[in-house]
């Protein structure tokens, strides 16, 4: 079993404002393992970042416990506690670059003034502070990490927006931290861009050992790099579980609108809609919804539905996309036969793990596994 790093438990955060109260968190639970590159998603409101903010203590929790790294956070003395957030990096979605200073000086900023581990003439273990020469060495290797060492000299208005993140994103590692928390990071890029720093992300998360929480409002950003993620709406997380089970299954309809969102299947059968095979669709015909994961990518579906039960399938709509290296697909399909038939098919469909949304014309029936 993987090791948690991070433990929130029945974390709750209030807010006066304006002579209210405001619930922002609301009794939340989460773990987060080793290794993860867990992300956070929901709409502007919903409490993620006022969530995340509690694992490093920039907002001290209502109420419920906080363990980082094996360390109970809400114990620790004002040191302590500065000390302890050395290990949890962070990047934000505006940069907060210092425009003053240089993208080596904006990099070093953090470095300045702290101690290292040493040993003296006798070998006894001393804490000094890092030289001038250290923190250049140490500027340059983060900078050739996020692949802007040629630019250590320039300042950041001379910079695009996925340039200064990436000068962030070097500045948050400057510590050597263990958990990189990104709040919102690539919500000010365009798709490109953002795609870049998702993969620079997972790719500090591969070379590092870099456990990453991926705060955004944006499920395609937790598809192309996350193993886990969990939903939030109104203060409390509505459902978990990792990548691939979600996207096959979601429970809650907030999950399933995320991950329509992200594949653009409303579109689709809206434009499905308009094609004669289904303005002209008669009994017993049927316009369904395939939604298939893993394995049952491999079996030649439409072949037996014909060659088995002699259903035959117009295909209107065709995606496949890969989360976490598994096929994920969906089909918008015209199923024709007889009655029995389609039940049959339904069955099988079933038995192979194809969930089955039923559609009519006009409008969505209820999604169930047929």
């Amino acid at each position: 079993m993987a090791e948690p790093v991070i433990e929130l438990k029945q974390v709750d955060v209030n807010f006066s404002e304006k002579n209210k109260s405001v619930h922002a968190v609301d009794h939340v639970d989460l773990t987060v393992e080793r290794g993860d590159i867990y992300g956070i998603v929901g709409y502007s409101g919903a409490g993620k970042s006022t969530l995340v903010r509690t694992i490093n203590l920039l907002q001290r929790p209502t109420s419920g416990q906080v363990t980082v790294l094996g360390q109970d956070m809400l114990s620790l003395s004002a040191a302590d506690l500065r000390g302890e957030r050395r290990r949890i990096g962070m990047i934000f979605q505006h940069f907060n670059l210092m425009n003053s200073l240089t993208i080596a000086g904006n990099v070093a900023f953090p470095l300045k003034g702290t101690y290292v581990k040493d040993k003296d003439k006798n070998g006894n273990e001393i804490s000094r502070k890092i030289t001038k020469q250290e923190i250049n060495k140490k500027v340059s290797d983060l900078l050739e990490l996020v692949g802007l060492n040629e630019r250590a000299a320039a300042y950041p208005t001379e910079l695009s927006g996925g340039q200064k993140q990436r000068v962030g994103i070097a500045r948050a590692l400057a510590s050597d931290p263990e958990i990189l928390i990104s709040d919102e990071a690539t919500s000010a890029l365009d798709p490109k861009t953002t795609s870049s720093i998702l993969e620079l992300l997972a790719s500090l998360n591969k070379r590092l050992g870099l456990t990453i929480v991926l705060i955004t409002h944006e499920m395609e950003a937790v598809k192309q790099v996350c193993n886990k993620v969990a939903v939030m709406d109104d203060g409390r997380i509505i459902e978990r579980g990792d990548l691939l089970h979600i996207f096959a299954a979601p429970q809650q309809q907030l999950t399933k609108d995320f991950i329509d969102t992200t594949i653009q299947i409303d579109e689709a059968i809206e434009a499905v809609r308009d094609q004669p095979a289904v303005r002209n669709l008669k009994a017993p015909d049927q316009l369904v919804r395939l939604t298939y994961v893993g394995a049952s990518t491999d079996q030649p579906l439409v072949a037996t539905l014909f060659k088995e039960y002699n259903v035959t399938a117009n295909i209107l709509f065709g995606d496949i996309q890969i989360l976490q290296g598994t096929p994920f697909g969906n089909l918008l399909v015209v199923l024709s036969g007889t009655a029995d038939d389609l039940n049959r098919a339904f069955e099988y469909l079933k038995q192979s793990d194809v969930t089955v949304q039923h559609l009519s014309a006009t409008a969505e029936k209820g999604a169930t596994k047929a």
